[in-house]
C-alpha cells in the first residue's frame, strides 16, 4: 500500500527540532516565573519591614518615648514573623531636635 504525498506526517528531524525549540522556550519561561516569584518574596519583606517600621515610630510618638542620641535595638512581631529594630538617634543644627533613622530587618530564623 504506498503513501500518498498528501497524507505524510513529520520527519523525526522535524520532530526533535520543534522539541528543542520549545524545551528552550519553556527554560526561558520557568527562569522568568523564578525571578517574578524571587521578586514578589523580596517585595513581600520590604513591604512588611516598612510597615513594621512605621508601627515603631507610631509607638515612639505615641508613648512620647523617644531615645537619646546613640542606638537602641528591640524586637517585634508582624505577620507572623519575628523582626529586629535598630533606632539611631542623631544630632541635627537644631539643637531640641534629633534625627531618627529606623532599621528593620526580619530576624534569622533558627533551625
Amino acid at each position: 500500500m504506498p503513501i500518498r504525498p498528501e497524507s505524510r506526517g513529520f520527519t523525526l528531524l522535524e520532530v526533535l527540532v520543534a522539541t528543542a525549540i520549545f524545551a528552550v522556550a519553556a527554560l526561558g519561561l520557568l527562569t522568568a516565573q523564578h525571578n517574578q516569584i524571587r521578586t514578589d518574596q523580596h517585595l513581600d519583606t520590604k513591604t512588611m519591614a516598612h510597615w513594621v517600621a512605621l508601627n515603631h515610630l507610631a509607638d515612639l510618638r505615641l508613648n512620647r518615648a523617644f531615645p537619646d542620641l546613640g542606638e537602641v535595638r528591640s524586637e517585634a512581631k508582624m505577620a507572623g514573623r519575628d523582626w529586629q529594630i535598630v533606632t539611631r538617634a542623631q544630632p541635627t543644627p537644631t539643637g531640641n531636635v534629633h534625627l531618627l533613622v529606623i532599621g528593620v530587618a526580619e530576624k534569622p530564623r533558627e533551625f
